[in-house]
């Protein structure tokens, strides 16, 4: 997120107006990272078709062309 004003709570040392840089890390429950381990083995377990990138990304366009021309 960009432009966000966070208030902090204390005094930092810095001058009024000085512009700081802050870096926030999201670090997600165990509980979440099992969801998501559970989420892709089930997805895996589905066997599906995939091609190479290459491949997809042409379907994927050819596609969206296909589909402008139905309108």
């Amino acid at each position: 997120m960009v432009g966000k004003t966070i208030l902090l709570e204390s005094e930092v040392g810095l001058p009024d107006g000085a512009h700081v840089e802050v870096e926030i890390r999201f670090q997600p429950s165990a509980e979440t990272v099992a969801k998501r381990q559970q989420a892709l083995q089930r997805l895996l377990a589905m066997n599906l078709p995939v091609a190479d990138w290459e491949q997809m990304e042409q379907e994927i366009v050819q596609g969206a062309i296909d589909g402008e021309a139905v309108r």
